[in-house]
């Protein structure tokens, strides 16, 4: 069995988005049983452009 903290870990790099995949799976608990299945969604991280000014 896998904990659920540790899939999100594995997948953003970090638990920031934890609260939001709980939010999208409503019916999983923390320690995941063989068969569940994560919705993990996909999050737009805004991109740092840098433009030259001259």
């Amino acid at each position: 069995n896998e904990r659920l903290d540790s899939v999100v870990y594995r997948f953003y790099g970090s638990l920031e988005y934890f609260s939001m995949v709980l939010e999208v799976n409503p019916k999983l608990t923390p320690l995941l049983k063989n068969g569940d299945v994560v919705n993990l969604p996909i999050i737009e991280k805004p991109t740092n452009k840098e433009e030259a000014l001259w």
